[in-house]
């Protein structure tokens, strides 16, 4: 299979963005950006994440599926670099919900993702928190400062556990010890020299150590 449609993946501060520019240049693709500066809810689900956590969720829901929607049906025969993929949503829903406002979630979820086109390859970059909350504080965006590391934590837990399930999806997991530009040029030539091969099976998953 060839990888048309791909998704970096990973916590938050693993610097996914970062990575999808530079394969999107080397590519000649085309990128899909999050965009989570634009949503209301995330500052105040950062402050009252109880309050916030549903209508956060089912915001990103909503905003996520536009986005794909819109850029598959635009460039449907050409390679797209995106910095999440859908199932992001089930992941962090699964995290931050009750286990009732998750039930009800995880139906309407089951409902709209089939609208959506799966990746072809999900890369999942898992690195330590130490390492996550370094890189957060060095970006400086206000309202991620009050993240808290045991958060993190659960969301590396979370990210590890679901990703290690086989998907209707290529994934390649990257444990890294460190995300710094050095490593950001080795994880970029490990993805690519994968990209050169071709799994006849998409329910393929490969974990390497960097």
């Amino acid at each position: 299979m060839s990888y048309k449609f791909i998704c970096i993946e990973g916590n938050i501060g693993v610097g996914k963005t970062t990575l999808v520019k530079k394969l999107v240049k080397h590519l000649r693709a085309h990128s899909l950006l999050e965009e989570f500066d634009e949503n209301p809810w995330l500052p105040l689900f950062y402050l009252h994440p109880k309050e916030s956590a549903l209508a956060l969720e089912l915001s990103f829901l909503t905003d996520r599926c536009r986005q794909l929607n819109q850029i598959q049906e635009k460039f449907a025969k050409e390679t797209i670099v995106s910095d999440y993929s859908l199932d992001k949503c089930l992941l962090f829903a699964q995290a931050n919900l009750t286990k009732a406002d998750f039930a009800t979630y995880r139906k309407l979820y089951g409902r709209i993702s089939t609208t959506i086109k799966k990746p072809d390859l999900v890369v999942v970059l898992h690195t330590s928190v130490e390492v996550l909350m370094c890189n957060i504080k060095t970006r400086g965006r206000t309202y991620e400062q009050s993240i808290e590391k045991e958060y993190l934590a659960k969301l590396n837990k979370a990210y590890t556990g679901f990703f290690s399930k086989e998907k209707d999806y290529v994934i390649l997991n990257i444990n890294c010890k460190t995300i710094d530009a050095k490593n950001y040029t080795h994880i970029f030539n490990e993805i690519v020299s994968f990209l050169k091969i071709k799994h006849s099976n998409k329910n393929t998953t490969i974990n390497i150590n960097i």
